[in-house]
């Protein structure tokens, strides 16, 4: 259906400037729009398949709800599974650290007995040094 033009345009434009105006509008129209039939048969199809996504859609969502559950599942056994070795590794760590405070015990144990022997020596160098030291000053000043 060719579009006519009004007539107040085609006197300020001229005719030849209405007649390219109205070509090249034509020619945009037609690239740009669509037809009332291919329209409808386009809406149809849309319908058909909103229809199918719909249904896709409840699957879609009742799968996402079974794979929730199914994630729920695994990480309650993983969380348990995770404690129990967390339990494990609890008293492997409170074994070790009794080990270490024996040992700790034993070394403070060694310390004061080396301290002690260390007094002693000492002790005795000195009780020693002063028998010699006595018995020198006797030998020099004997007569």
């Amino acid at each position: 259906m060719p579009v006519a033009m009004p007539k107040a345009i085609r006197k300020v434009w001229g005719e030849e400037a209405s007649e390219d105006f109205l070509d090249w509008f034509e020619e945009a129209l037609q690239e740009k729009t669509v037809l009332r039939d291919e329209y409808r048969q386009v809406l149809s199809h849309l319908d058909i398949l909103d229809r199918d996504v719909s249904g896709l859609k409840t699957d879609v969502r009742d799968l996402r709800m079974e794979m929730n559950e199914r994630f729920d599942a695994i990480n309650a056994r993983m969380d348990a599974r995770f404690d129990a070795i967390n339990a494990r590794m609890d008293a492997r760590f409170d074994q070790v650290n009794e080990h270490f405070d024996k040992i700790n015990e034993r070394f403070d144990q060694m310390y004061d007995r080396i301290m002690v022997m260390t007094r002693w020596t000492v002790g005795t160098l000195a009780l020693f040094g002063t028998m010699i030291t006595i018995l020198i000053a006797i030998q020099q000043f004997a007569p």
